[in-house]
Order: C-alpha cells, then sequence, then structure tokens
C-alpha cells in the first residue's frame, strides 16, 4: 500500500471492541446510519439510494456491505474486511475525482436487465465501491475488499480499457 488518502477515517476493527460482536455490529451501523440515513450522499450530483429492505431489523444493503457469501452454505457471513472499511464508502463516493480512486463505468447483466454500473476502485487500499445508475441517482450495489491479486488484475485491466477507449 502507498499513502493512505487523510480523507479516509481509520479501520473500524473488532479488536476495538474486545471482540465483542454485538457491540461491533451496532458500532458499524452507527457509521451506515450517519452515512446513509441521516444524510444522503451523492455522486456526479445525484443521490445515493440504497436497498432499505428490512433483513433482521436492518437494511439489507448493511448487511451485504458487511457480509459475504459461503460458496459451500451458500448464506452469508461476516466479512471483517468489508466492516473495517465501512466508513470507506461514503469518503471514496465522495472524493470520486481523487486521483488514487480509479473510477469506469460498464454495463454488466442483472439478473432483470442489463444495468450501467460505475466502479470506484482505490487501488492502493484494495478498496472496491460499485454503484448503478438509476433515473434517479446511484444505486450502492456494494463495497468489498478486493483481497483476491488476480480480482484486482481483472478489476485494473477494466479500467484499463475503460480509459482506452474514453480518453
Amino acid at each position: 500500500m502507498d499513502s493512505t488518502p487523510d480523507w479516509l477515517e481509520p479501520l473500524a476493527r473488532l479488536e476495538d471492541f474486545n471482540g465483542d460482536a454485538e457491540a461491533y455490529i451496532t458500532h458499524l451501523f452507527s457509521i451506515f446510519t450517519r452515512d446513509f440515513v441521516n444524510t444522503v450522499p451523492t455522486f456526479k450530483g445525484k443521490p445515493i439510494l440504497y436497498d432499505k429492505t428490512n433483513d433482521n431489523g436492518k437494511p439489507r444493503a448493511f448487511i451485504h456491505i458487511t457480509t459475504e457469501e459461503n460458496l459451500q452454505t451458500g448464506q452469508r457471513e461476516l466479512c471483517l474486511r468489508r466492516c473495517e472499511r465501512i466508513a470507506w464508502i461514503k469518503s471514496v463516493i465522495e472524493n470520486a475525482d481523487d486521483p488514487t480512486i480509479l473510477v469506469w463505468e460498464k454495463d454488466q447483466k442483472t439478473s432483470k436487465r442489463t444495468a450501467r454500473r460505475t466502479f470506484l476502485f482505490l487501488e492502493d487500499e484494495d478498496f472496491l465501491v460499485i454503484l448503478q445508475e438509476i433515473k434517479w441517482g446511484h444505486y450502492l450495489i456494494t463495497a468489498i475488499y478486493v483481497d483476491n491479486p488476480n480480482q484486482k488484475r481483472k478489476h485494473k485491466r477494466a479500467y484499463d480499457a475503460y480509459k482506452k477507449a474514453n480518453p
């Protein structure tokens, strides 16, 4: 990792809560509430929306950005790397013009249709935020820690191809 941008908050670590998962989740949810419920971040002048569907008392978007699917069980499990960086999501979105963030767009098939998605990749920190363009703004799809070198290369190639096609 190179220099961390000064606009990023420190990681929210489980160790800071003495391993108390319940207190940790409460803290993470307070960050989500601060960044997406009590305020509405914007990207390109349009609001960021998210999935508010109730999932065990929390919005589905919160569950998605703090968990990942276990490929063996098909169940979502807490992902500490995602959790630690929850406060980075809004910062990355609002600082998308920072040269440390690689930004590109791509049409992707979804379960219902093809959608225009914007990728915001803070490459030096291995952190990716994905937004989907919608009529009234942008929809938060996910935010992930990219710890797989092959996935990181894939994202870098997608960015390079986009920049080549859109100089």
